[in-house]
């Protein structure tokens, strides 16, 4: 196979199931581009789009979604392993089967969870059923060390799976800031600066029931009715865009409101806006905070499951439930976790959307905390820079052991 490099020493392999997604396709380029130079990494995919720059070979491993595909899959990936004979293995995603084969043919390897099924309603049984497949049977034997990206993903690993404390290794998601800064100094396009001539609150991620943008918009409602001249922009795509401007419309708030889909540079967008919002009812570790951060945007976050807490307030404990009112913490503002229902325009409020509303037209009538988290937010995102967060999978020698 032309892709081997029989003279290397350490040979990575990273499977994802797409590179032409969000955020953890991101980190794969970045780690991509980041790799020492003794590195012999190799990408395998289920899908040809790639979205990200990589500087290593990308090898398809063909389609994924019916049984016939799965199987060509796997004795596709069975032959390349055998041949490749990988040193390391990051797994990022989880494409049901292929996930065990990957484990099960490279054994004593990595393991890189990117999320874990915070989800508070309604779980997919199948889904979680794998993930304890995964990890129970499998991972817990296979694999030589399982990288989280938070400290509630370990948490739960070891309390649930009872798998060793040392086994689990926390890295958190790299930003290229040096990219994002870049990106943010761009111009709009003709007529977008009118929309950010106002007090502009953004959302930029997947239009799905994770994020919660229902809960945004019905907020919106009576922030705009406080302050008239405010604007709400959402940049994404997803199942709930056609209900979310359906809804945006019901409100009463299409005036102020722009949905901008799917934008390649967000930063530019997020560096003229005056707050960052995210309404999540659950994630694995944000990298649009963090990029919110390196675009000098100040942040407003649900403190839920898993991430916002540790980038806003580093050092203390999630509060989840527990948390009723504003907590103004160190790098940005943390917020009650919704409750996950569906809501119409004639719902009334929920109380936490009613704490949200009231905390947004308290920060635009005065800005003055939004100015002081302004100020330190870049040098908090510096943290999480590419170069720094690379390191601790390549220099610590964490992927790579003496054989």
């Amino acid at each position: 196979m032309t892709l081997i490099n029989k003279n290397t020493k350490n040979r990575l392999v990273i499977f994802t199931p797409s590179l032409s997604g969000g955020g953890m396709e991101r980190v794969i380029s970045i780690l991509s581009l980041n790799a020492p130079e003794d590195v012999d990494m190799i990408i395998l995919t289920l899908k040809k789009d790639v979205a990200y720059c990589v500087r290593h070979p990308i090898l398809c491993l063909g389609d994924y979604s019916n049984i016939f595909g799965a199987i060509k899959s796997y004795i596709r990936l069975n032959k390349f392993l055998r041949e490749y004979k990988p040193d390391a293995l990051l797994i990022f995603g989880a494409a049901q089967g292929l996930s065990l084969a990957l484990l099960s043919l490279c054994k004593n390897k990595i393991l890189t969870i990117r999320n874990y099924n915070f989800e508070p309603t309604r779980k997919r049984k199948y889904k979680q059923a794998y993930f304890n497949l995964l990890i129970s049977k499998v991972a817990k034997i296979l694999t030589r060390k399982i990288i989280v990206i938070s400290q509630p993903i370990k948490h739960k690993l070891i309390k649930r799976y009872s798998i060793p404390p040392s086994k689990i290794s926390i890295i958190h998601n790299p930003i290229d800031t040096k990219t994002t800064l870049k990106l943010a100094s761009e111009k709009l396009e003709d007529g977008e600066e009118e929309i950010f001539n106002g007090s502009v609150l953004i959302n930029v991620g997947r239009l799905i029931r994770q994020k919660g943008q229902w809960y945004l918009l019905r907020i919106f409602k009576k922030v705009v009715e406080e302050i008239p001249e405010a604007r709400l922009v959402l940049i994404g795509q997803g199942g709930l865009q056609d209900d979310l401007k359906k809804l945006s419309s019901r409100l009463g708030i299409d005036n102020s409101v722009f949905f901008l889909g799917w934008r390649s540079n967000p930063f530019k967008y997020m560096a003229r806006s005056k707050l960052f919002c995210l309404t999540s009812l659950w994630e694995g570790f944000p990298n649009v905070v963090i990029e919110s951060l390196a675009c000098s945007l100040p942040v407003m976050s649900t403190d839920c499951l898993s991430g916002p807490r540790e980038i806003l307030a580093p050092g203390t404990e999630y509060k989840v439930e527990r948390l009723r009112e504003p907590e103004y913490a160190e790098y940005g503002i943390l917020m009650p976790v919704m409750d996950g229902k569906l809501y119409s325009a004639s719902d009334p409020l929920t109380w936490q959307e009613e704490v949200w509303a009231e905390e947004l037209i308290k920060l635009l009538k005065d800005s003055r905390p939004l100015e002081e988290y302004r100020e330190k937010a870049l040098k908090r995102a510096l943290d999480f820079d590419a170069e720094k967060q690379a390191k601790k999978y390549f220099e610590t020698r964490l992927l790579f052991v003496s054989s």
